[in-house]
């Protein structure tokens, strides 16, 4: 009986585990697709100066998310994203045309990021 319990446990604790970081990545996922929609808005405006800030805090914000993630998600899912980040960054501050198309880019690999982490019943079963 005792055997069964702590299986039990632990099947409880990988379960918790696996809410947790679903929750977490979707909420870090959210707060970084806020502010894709920021810098969009930036640009858009002609505040550049603005936009180049906004982007080296995504990017930052990304580093750290980066350090904690690796440990819960496959590693080739965050490389794009992470080529991305410090890709917008250079593109605000040199004031590129190409921004627009990397934001896009970086909120599309962000949603994939996100959908893919959300525990659905198709997903699950």
């Amino acid at each position: 009986m005792t055997r069964v319990k702590i299986s039990g446990a632990i099947l409880l604790l990988l379960i918790g585990v696996s809410i947790f970081s679903s929750l977490w990545v979707n909420r870090r996922c959210d707060d970084m697709l806020s502010q894709i929609d920021v810098i969009c808005g930036l640009e858009e405006n002609g505040d550049i100066s603005g936009a180049a800030e906004k982007a080296r805090e995504i990017n930052d914000e990304w580093e750290h998310f980066r350090e904690c993630a690796s440990v819960l998600l496959k590693y080739d899912k965050l490389v794009e994203i992470d080529r991305l980040c410090s890709r917008i960054v250079h593109l605000a501050e040199n004031e590129e045309d190409e921004m627009t198309a990397e934001l896009a880019e970086l909120r599309d690999m962000l949603e994939m990021l996100k959908s893919g982490e959300t525990p659905l019943w198709n997903s699950v079963f």
